[in-house]
């Protein structure tokens, strides 16, 4: 009872302060309201700008007030004593970082110097994230209404590696109130830790009212018993689920879980919207080069370089920052490092080929969706004669690491569903291609594989035996005329004993070399289906038609 009163005393006495807070808030933006300034994410541009330039700059100066209504407007200099970004306005989704004299700047990066560049850069706000307008946009944003209505709905992140599925996830717990997030990931997470999560979540909002973020990173990893375990926690509202997954839910979560929670899409990073990132992490490089390890000369990367960089890391935004804190690395360390502010594209492309095994590599995971949407778009090219384009997905694989058995057994199937009869040739082609994988392996065997690609891309296509093919196994699945149920007709049967033979086996056949050009009167089909089908055309499998009786439009006007 007393663990309850005081709950409940210190609850109000928040909830007043918080009116309080909203009603200077509104004070200050009614007096501000005639006097627009520039906003945060324009004078941070300014900034990074003036970096990468090295133009000298006046101090940049923000406007921030306090309770009693009085504003005060702070500098950001390093040549000053004050290094601090205070928001312009305070709100449900931004907060207010506190200012940190010189001093304590640097004992803050000192503090985070072992971490990564990607940790480093982390957006601590959401209004610092970058990309996802499609869902984060104040406009039409879905999830941003969410936030708006001070809510977290339970979801699923999907999205290819580097594009900010964890640093959101994290954000989105700050920007709500009474919610705080608990991390694990599939790759650790058992079974007795979640049913620990679950009470513990069901005890915090008993005690505090909060609800309890359960964020599973790589969540496709659970089996069928994991994610099952999750769903009447996820629909009772004992947890709030965020999953972050590379891999389609389709294909890796039960459809049961997948109901429960809302799918969102998140895509890579824009040229432009990495390029934001990179000159963020270029500033904070920077400011450590100056204040930590005393090194007046700044790292500058021209516009050019940047995107250099985006394209080499195949849109992986913590690639980039990788490659970046490389390139800055080489530069305090290297004789040549002292030219930091000349770097060219041909300067980065040396240092990542001399010092990065898998720097130039290109994005391609064999196990992943990428593995099927690269075979896809492969046997389509081959499919529609464009042998350029197949050569470049069969490149795309080969060096992404893909199994050369496996693209050498979809050739075979190229053969003969696109190509079949018009070229018989191609088949023993594309077998020999698979011998030449088996035999030799790669690199040797890398040419086999193009030539088999361009070869089949080259060849007339045909469609006609696979349709015939398909339209036999339809008709035997659904015993049409009777085609799957019929007896043999006894004169094609073989009678290979006496007692076949007095049973009318084989009785009746017509040897068909025994006449001229083998040509003889003689029915193959059986009587039941001749009886039931009426008309001997659904019969007639081949059509010789190679293709169908479509017109594209597009073509058309071309």
């Amino acid at each position: 009872m007393n663990i309850n009163s005081h709950i409940d005393k210190c609850s109000a006495r928040k909830s007043t302060q918080k009116d309080n807070i909203n009603n200077d808030e509104s004070i200050q933006q009614e007096t501000n309201s005639d006097n627009t300034q520039p906003t945060i994410a324009v004078k941070a541009e300014r900034s990074i700008s003036s970096i990468l330039t090295g133009t000298k700059r006046k101090p940049l100066s923000y406007t921030s007030s306090s309770k009693s209504g009085t504003s005060s407007t702070t500098a950001i200099d390093l040549d000053d004593n004050i290094v601090t970004i205070p928001p312009v306005k305070k709100s449900k989704l931004e907060a207010v970082p506190q200012e940190r004299s010189i001093d304590q700047e640097i004992k803050h990066l000192q503090k985070i110097m072992h971490l990564p560049l990607s940790e480093k850069l982390r957006p601590k706000e959401l209004r610092e994230y970058v990309g996802q307008q499609h869902i984060l946009s104040h406009t039409d944003g879905t999830l941003y209404k969410y936030i708006q209505q001070d809510t977290i709905p339970s979801m699923i992140l999907w999205g290819p590696p580097g594009v900010g599925k964890t640093s959101l996830a994290r954000l989105l717990s700050k920007s709500v109130t009474n919610y705080y997030m608990i991390e694990t990931s599939a790759t650790k997470a058992n079974t007795q830790e979640l049913r620990s999560i679950f009470e513990k979540a069901k005890k915090e909002y008993q005690l505090t009212k909060r609800r309890t973020v359960l964020f599973i990173d790589e969540i496709h990893r659970f089996n069928k018993s994991q994610q099952d375990l999750l769903l009447p926690h996820v629909e009772n509202g004992d947890v709030v689920l965020i999953g972050a997954t590379t891999e389609n839910p389709s294909f890796q979560l039960n459809n049961a879980l997948i109901s429960r929670c809302h799918v969102f899409v998140l895509q890579k990073l824009t040229l432009n919207e990495s390029c934001i990132v990179l000159s963020r992490g270029i500033a904070l490089l920077n400011k450590i080069r100056k204040l930590v390890l005393r090194i007046d000369r700044p790292l500058k990367l021209s516009r050019e370089c940047l995107e250099y960089l985006v394209d080499v890391s195949m849109g992986d935004t913590r690639r980039t920052l990788n490659l970046l804190e490389m390139i800055e690395m080489w530069t305090r360390t290297s004789k040549d490092g002292a030219e930091a502010d000349s770097l060219t594209v041909e300067n980065i492309r040396d240092i990542i080929k001399n010092n990065s095994s898998n720097g130039l590599s290109t994005y391609y995971d064999p196990k992943g969706d990428n593995h099927y949407d690269t075979i896809s778009a492969f046997h389509k090219a081959i499919r529609g004669n464009d042998e350029n384009a197949s050569l470049y997905y069969l490149a795309r694989m080969v060096k992404g690491g893909e199994d050369p058995l496996y693209i050498a057994r979809r050739m075979i199937r190229i053969a003969t569903e696109d190509i079949g009869l018009r070229d018989p040739t191609q088949l023993p082609l594309a077998v020999a291609a698979h011998d030449a994988v088996q035999k030799i392996g790669l690199p040797e065997a890398d040419l086999a594989l193009a030539e088999c690609c361009v070869s089949l891309a080259r060849a007339p296509k045909s469609v006609e035996l696979y349709k015939a093919w398909g339209k036999v196994k339809a008709m035997l699945n659904e015993n049409l005329y009777g085609l799957a149920s019929s007896e043999i007709p006894m004169h094609i049967r073989n009678a290979p004993t006496k007692l076949m033979e007095d049973l009318g086996y084989h009785e009746g056949y017509k040897y068909n070399p025994d006449y001229k050009d083998g040509l003889c009167k003689q029915q193959y089909w059986p009587k039941e289906v001749l009886d039931k089908c009426p008309d001997m055309n659904e019969l007639k499998f081949l059509t010789g038609k190679h293709f169908g009786n479509k017109r594209d439009p597009d073509l058309e006007r071309r």
